[in-house]
């Protein structure tokens, strides 16, 4: 009888079930030899991989858990997906190995035109063929050159930038469905995580998920055009900042202000921004800190459920602002929430690099 008990016990933990949350973690390069700020050495990788199979999250395919999320569909609890931008070379040599050993689903997001001109650190499409024939990889967009695609809409949406991007959106995808016998893409990775409302807006005319650069769990009550990913490197590649991203759940943020995604650079950069957020589930809302990307505590002022974060100055580039309160019911656990800024300088020239 016992035995009987524990075998249903166990086929009950193993089953799917509506997932609520889940995490996302973006890498790079796999390698000891590329650039620090995009890379994971692979000893660092392998040690992840373990701490998250030992630790009982279970890592599914990305279209799972986006769908479990937010259409309500059957997926792991504790359910974390695997991204790769850029299709370097690293992660079919590297990363794929120790993901198949696992039978670890991923998903590789590739900037088709160098995969086209054979660039030497990525993939080609013999070795993209291959990840899709494991049965473990799944693919989605990342544009065609990997551009900086808000470049020429700072001063406003024109139909020169509209037909750019969409040219971007529509050719990698084609790209991805020829060379790769896909029947759809429904996922794109904003290249350099940058994005604005306009951006967002033709992402999601073509029914794409749109995918970030920005740390949070992923909610029923996040943005499907700006889903949040852990970026993890060689210097955010620590087990404890893994723990970290795995034990975070999406902060319920319900109510938005002053807070536009694109800035022209001329000097009317916002001074704050507020949001709302709701009561449930269980955090512990007095502990609410916000903070800059440099880890600069942020002035924050609270007035019912709303909350007014004042920005620090920012600079041309992407900034970045954390807002973390920890969990009422689970020890480790924390709720977050992340707000990216793309600032153009005065002529708008880093944008066009």
């Amino acid at each position: 009888m016992k035995h009987g008990m524990l075998a249903a016990l166990c086929i009950l933990l193993a089953m799917p079930v509506l997932a609520h949350h889940g995490v996302v973690l973006l890498y790079h390069h796999v390698d000891d030899n590329t650039p620090v700020s995009t890379s994971i050495s692979p000893a660092q990788f392998k040690d992840q991989l373990d701490y998250i199979e030992e630790n009982g999250f279970v890592v599914v395919p990305l279209l799972e858990l986006l769908k479990g999320v937010f259409e309500g569909r059957e997926s792991a609890a504790e359910a974390v997906a695997i991204t790769f931008d850029d299709a370097y070379e690293s992660v079919y040599h590297t990363a794929f190995p120790e993901l198949s050993a696992r039978g670890m689903p991923f998903t590789v997001f590739v900037a088709t035109q160098a995969v086209e001109r054979g660039h030497e650190a990525t993939m080609s499409w013999q070795q993209l063929r291959e990840l899709k024939a494991s049965g473990l990889a799944s693919f989605g967009a990342h544009s065609q050159t990997h551009g900086h695609l808000l470049r020429g809409s700072e001063n406003g949406i024109t139909d020169a930038w509209i037909e750019r991007v969409s040219v971007e959106i529509d050719e990698s995808i084609a790209d991805l469905t020829r060379e790769l016998g896909l029947d759809r893409v429904q996922t794109f990775a904003y290249p350099y995580g940058e994005y604005s409302q306009g951006l967002e807006e033709l992402v999601a005319a073509r029914g794409l998920y749109g995918l970030a650069q920005l740390s949070g769990g992923v909610g029923e009550g996040t943005p499907v055009t700006a889903i949040p990913r852990f970026p993890m490197s060689r210097t955010q590649g620590s087990l404890e900042r893994l723990a970290m991203a795995l034990y975070t759940r999406p902060l319920p943020v319900t109510r938005l202000d002053g807070a536009p995604a694109l800035i022209n650079g001329s000097g009317q950069d916002p001074k704050a921004f507020s949001f709302s957020l709701s009561a449930a589930p269980a955090y512990h809302r007095d502990r609410l800190g916000c903070f800059s990307a440099s880890g600069e505590s942020l002035t924050l002022a609270r007035e019912g459920d709303r909350f007014t974060v004042r920005l620090p100055a920012f600079q041309p580039g992407r900034n970045k602002v954390n807002c973390t309160a920890p969990s009422a019911e689970r020890a480790g656990e924390f709720f977050w929430y992340s707000q990216q800024w793309v600032l153009a300088d005065a002529a708008g020239s880093w944008l066009a690099r």
